[in-house]
């Protein structure tokens, strides 16, 4: 799958957990509380999210040394883990399985790695500035919403704002991808016309 095609992918399913919190009237479903279609779009969203961060790792944007492939690498270990608690949700898996625990815990340690590979995306330089803004604004939605929570005193994570973030963030991710340039076209010389 070529890096265009895993961007229409980031695209297409990057709204998913925003038109999630619209079904729920913007309020957080707990684990096992979703119904099929809920825990469907989540799976879809981290689909998208694994599509993303391919992208990346095939685009070199984290660089081409040992480190920048590593931290690339990563969250493409997690992220499938982490979409795994959808279906264990769909299937009535116990919650309090070893199993499920990891499972869960793997997605918000993949959006802390996701953040990582936003860092990497800018010190890495290799993609052009705008190209570089895109996965840290993906890569702050975390760290945002738990800002957010701190300065407004909320007890949980703002659904709205996650969900609008996410939605935004990874369609621009997902645009990013389509335009990129492959590393092949950016490694060839240009050609000096007369």
């Amino acid at each position: 799958m070529n890096v265009r095609t895993l961007g229409i992918i980031t695209m297409i399913t990057a709204p998913a957990m925003l038109v999630d919190a619209y079904r729920h009237g913007m309020q957080r479903t707990l684990n096992g509380e979703n119904d099929l279609v809920g825990n469907l779009l989540g799976a879809a969203f981290a689909v998208g999210w694994f599509c993303a961060i391919l992208g990346l790792r095939r685009l070199h944007a984290t660089g081409s040394g040992p480190l920048g492939r590593l931290v690339v690498t990563l969250p493409l270990l997690t992220i499938p883990f982490a979409v795994t608690q959808q279906f264990l949700d769909i299937f009535h898996f116990p919650m309090d399985s070893l199993f499920y625990t990891i499972c869960d815990l793997l997605w918000p340690l993949s959006m802390v790695l996701t953040f990582v590979v936003s860092l990497g995306v800018m010190f890495a330089r290799v993609l052009p500035v705008w190209h570089r803004l895109a996965p840290l604004y993906c890569g702050i939605s975390l760290p945002v919403g738990f800002a957010y929570m701190a300065f407004a005193k909320l007890t949980d994570m703002p659904i709205a704002e996650f969900g609008w973030h996410t939605a935004t963030g990874w369609a621009w991710l997902g645009l990013i991808l389509v335009l990129a340039r492959p590393v092949e076209e950016r490694r060839a010389p240009e050609l000096v016309t007369a």
